[in-house]
């Protein structure tokens, strides 16, 4: 995430308590934006009827008077939906009783420290995995690095780079994969939620447009019903029409056709 300039010391995201609004305004290049974007839309699209949230650029307040911790993206489970009545305050851990399941940071230049003092503070906070997307491989060779907490430390259990492969994140029950594909009509190298089948969570517009397609295709194959089952009558209407001339024929002959 790229940071506004400020007088504040930010080089780790930090934001001091008493500059939360006014000093420290997040900046995203566009496909940053678009990354946290894709992120959360599928999440909230795809886990309907669920208590959780997900969101970018939100502070977490783990003491009182020490500096947030910004990441990129957080996710926290079966949270209480009262956090709602302090929806202008950061997460503070005491109010939602636990830490996010799940953070996110996404390197857009060599001096956010990911893999060193980022991934201090949020195993200290006992943040259950760390993800680290790398896609322009700025500081490592490695486009996706998973952390899981074990005990009090982290233990990286994925370090993916092949477009298809993705991970399962067992406590949060989500998988993450590398898609390449078009996403607001930008073509790029995306991080996207997955099923425990690798089958990719839908933002709303994909949902939106999937079923259209299914409603258009629905359509089709009625109409072509339609058309068969019209083809079909005129079949008969023909085959009885020619049943009919012949019988008129057969007694013009003399020949009853109900006995034949």
């Amino acid at each position: 995430m790229v940071q506004s300039s400020s007088p504040v010391d930010n080089s780790f995201g930090f934001v001091p308590q008493d500059a939360i609004v006014e000093t420290q305004i997040p900046v995203d290049d566009f496909v940053t934006a678009k990354q946290k974007r894709l992120l959360t839309d599928s999440l909230y699209t795809s886990l309907r009827g669920q208590s959780f949230l997900v969101e970018a650029n939100v502070g977490i307040l783990h003491t009182h008077g020490q500096p947030l911790v910004v990441p990129d993206l957080i996710l926290s489970l079966d949270v209480n939906e009262t956090w709602w009545q302090q929806r202008h305050s950061p997460y503070f851990l005491w109010e939602f009783g636990k830490s996010p399941d799940l953070v996110l940071e996404i390197v857009t230049d060599r001096s956010g420290d990911e893999v060193n003092r980022k991934l201090s503070t949020y195993e200290r906070l006992r943040v259950s995995y760390y993800v680290v997307f790398d896609p322009d491989k700025l500081t490592s060779d490695t486009s996706l690095t998973v952390y899981e907490l074990r005990g009090k430390c982290y233990f990286e259990i994925a370090k993916i780079n092949a477009e298809g492969r993705s991970i399962w994140l067992e406590q949060v029950g989500l998988g993450l994969i590398l898609w390449q594909g078009d996403y607001e009509e930008k073509d790029n190298l995306w991080l996207r939620w997955c099923d425990g089948e690798n089958h990719i969570l839908p933002t709303g517009f994909e949902l939106a447009k999937q079923e259209l397609l299914d409603r258009e295709e629905h359509e089709k194959r009625a109409e072509r019903a339609e058309s068969q089952l019209m083809q079909a009558n005129q079949r008969a209407e023909r085959t009885k029409k020619w049943a009919n001339r012949l019988a008129e024929q057969l007694r013009t002959l003399g020949v009853d056709p109900d006995t034949i």
